[in-house]
């Protein structure tokens, strides 16, 4: 027998609803002719005479209607109960005051005031108070679970803004306002509920000014009204990425601000912050937020080195590496600069475990031989790495020095210092590459796995991902910096499509996947791919970015195409048509089947392949390349042009 359907709430009975707002309106004005008629009653038990007959009634009724005009001129009839605030509590007792007004030439007009005591209306104003106060307050506090909720008052002193999201998301958005006690970046000034149900009404004491709809018209109007630049606050800490973006459409045509609430560090979804919308809100999907519960296994009381440290990837792995409790760090990096920028971030942290900065290159096996001898490291994260294609294209031998014959000192220094795990980053572009970075890195793929079925310690894992948004010399940081010299931005190919995901996501990534081989020896060399969701046009998030910063992207100068570079490929792909994929016990993370890379095939060819680029022969070095690696097809062939130097990063 087939279930039958959940009743169905009669939508005339929904809180947004005339016949609701009827009812609050009733209850108010039948509030004010009890408290009206209870002072009177009251008031005469203190007389040694009994009230005149009709007096209680009259006055009760009288009163009744001056409350009713009162009431509907305030529009407390529009306030949503359950999400009352202090706003709410000053608009109602203002209408208290307007209906005791009128209600003294109201029943002047009546009976000449005949039997009614004056002192009644100090009686009936605290009853009046309780009565209405009282049943918006409960209400409040059954919703929210805290009564002081109705008693705060949002601060009005910073720029206009309007608060779109559903009504649970503004009540939240709007209690996380309060309780930053003035330091809030806007000022409230209306409320877009997308759901419908309560337009025309008010939550927390702000009115509802249409539903999803009326943004442009909403933002373009509060423009106008306060001769500023409105700004559009999305309440919800995680927000559908189609809304998001139908959001910055409208923001951009109305010229507003836009703006996110953001949700605490491992908290259930309320707002914590406001920021503006940045480009890692525009995915095709909600970045992933790393629970960190393999990672922390992985490092607490460990000492971890990781190399390339000042590198986007590296610098961020340090970080949450940094509130894991290792025992220490080693921050390894060639560059000057990188080092001294990350050092300079963990003095600033007074939480930080110990940690040793150290200039070196993963090229350079004796330095590594020395750090591992006076760290002995246990988990290795290598990052290092030279990754800008058109650069790599021009400069073929040296991507292969860094990118392969890197990767063997690092887990050769590893083996021989008594190393547990190395985590190897490894990228899309390895998948059926085009370029010589991108075959360089699948080179080190296939090394790592095979050397993995070799070797007892340390264990070996490789993890495969996209682009990172906002890592150095990608194309979202330069998209920015060309918007804000109001120059075009410069998109390679119309088509072009890339995957992305943030930084801090994709560490948190690295940090559980690497975990899993260091907890189980059946994922020693195990090549993880991360599930990134559907890739993103280049030219939809060169058009969105220049909404954000208030350009129009059909400007005929704001976008110019260019054309695909030396070694770049019109869409990237996360893994190949052989390799079978199989969920692992970390959300987005997915682990590739079947037998690792022959090693009796896989280690010469690597040996070739050093050798060539040890030698700086180019040519050899793509015949190396191709030997080991059939599939790859390098765009622009052995004789690369300087053309293919190009100070554009790469998409």
């Amino acid at each position: 027998m087939s279930t039958p359907p959940p009743p169905q709430r009669n939508p005339r009975l929904r809180s947004g609803t005339p016949l609701t707002m009827a009812g609050v309106f009733i209850y108010d004005v039948m509030a004010g002719a009890a408290a009206m008629g209870l002072a009177v009653h009251l008031r005469y038990q203190f007389e040694p005479i009994n009230a005149p007959d009709g007096v209680v009634a009259v006055s009760a009724g009288v009163f009744a209607l001056a409350c009713a005009i009162s009431f509907f001129f305030f529009g407390l009839h529009k306030a949503v109960w359950r999400y009352t605030s202090l706003n709410d509590v000053s608009r109602a007792l203002q209408a208290i005051v307007l209906a005791n007004l009128l209600f003294i030439p109201m029943l002047f007009a009546v009976n000449r005031l005949d039997g009614v005591p004056r002192t009644s209306l100090l009686i009936e104003a605290p009853i009046l108070i309780a009565l209405m106060l009282t049943a918006r307050a409960a209400a409040a506090a059954w919703r929210t679970g805290e009564l002081r909720a109705a008693f705060r008052r949002e601060d009005r002193s910073k720029d206009p803004a309007i608060l779109v999201g559903d009504a649970a998301a503004l009540n939240e958005a709007l209690r996380a306002l309060t309780l930053r006690n003035g330091a809030s970046p806007f000022r409230v000034k209306g409320l877009i509920e997308l759901s419908g149900v309560h337009d025309g009404r008010a939550i927390r004491g702000f009115p509802v000014v249409g539903g999803a709809d009326k943004v442009e018209a909403a933002l373009k109007r509060l423009a106008r009204d306060e001769k500023t630049t409105p700004r559009l606050v999305v309440a919800d800490p995680r927000p559908d990425p189609v809304l998001l973006q139908s959001l910055v459409r409208a923001a951009s045509r109305a010229k507003a601000k836009l703006s996110r609430a953001r949700p605490p560090d491992g908290a259930n979804g309320a707002a914590s912050a406001f920021s503006p919308v940045e480009a890692a809100d525009l995915l095709n999907r909600a970045p992933r937020a790393p629970s960190l519960d393999l990672a922390r296994r992985l490092i607490a009381g460990r000492r971890v080195l990781v190399t390339g440290a000042g590198g986007t990837i590296g610098s961020e792995l340090v970080r949450i590496a940094a509130g894991l409790k290792p025992e220490k760090l080693i921050l390894f990096d060639s560059s000057e600069k990188n080092l001294y920028d990350i050092d300079l971030q963990m003095n600033a942290n007074p939480a930080a475990p110990p940690w040793r900065p150290v200039l070196g290159d993963v090229r350079d096996r004796a330095r590594l031989n020395r750090v591992f001898a006076e760290e002995r490291p246990q988990v290795v994260l290598h990052t290092a790495a030279l990754k800008h294609v058109p650069l790599m294209e021009a400069n073929a031998a040296e991507a292969v020095m860094t990118n392969v014959y890197g990767v063997i000192q690092t887990i050769e220094a590893a083996r021989e210092g008594g190393a547990e795990l190395v985590a190897l980053i490894s990228t899309d572009k390895a998948v059926n590459p085009a370029s010589f970075m991108g075959a360089s890195k699948r080179a080190a793929e296939l090394y790592a796995r095979a050397a993995a079925a070799g070797m007892d310690k340390p264990r070996l894992c490789v993890v495969r991902f996209g682009n990172v948004l906002g890592s150095a010399g990608s194309v979202v940081p330069h998209f920015e910096s060309l918007i804000e010299d109001g120059k075009p931005v410069t998109v390679t190919h119309a088509d072009a499509t890339r995957y992305f995901m943030t930084v801090n996501e994709a560490c948190g990534l690295v940090l559980d996947s690497a975990a899993l081989s260091a907890g189980d020896q059946r994922h020693d060399g195990a090549l993880y791919v991360f599930d990134m969701g559907d890739p993103v046009p280049i030219e939809t998030m060169a058009r969105q970015l220049l909404r954000l910063r208030g350009r129009d992207p059909d400007a005929g100068d704001a976008i110019v195409f260019t054309g695909l570079r030396a070694g770049e490929k019109l869409h990237e792909e996360l893994f190949y048509d052989h390799e079978a994929l199989t969920e692992t016990a970390v959300e987005g993370v997915l682990a590739v089947q079947g037998p690792p890379p022959d090693a009796r095939e896989v280690l010469p060819r690597i040996e070739m392949l050093v050798a060539a680029a040890r030698a700086g022969d180019e040519v050899a070095v793509h015949e190396a390349l191709t030997a080991l690696i059939p599939e790859f097809r390098p765009l622009g062939g052995p004789a690369r042009a300087a053309a293919a130097l190009s100070p554009r990063p790469e998409a």
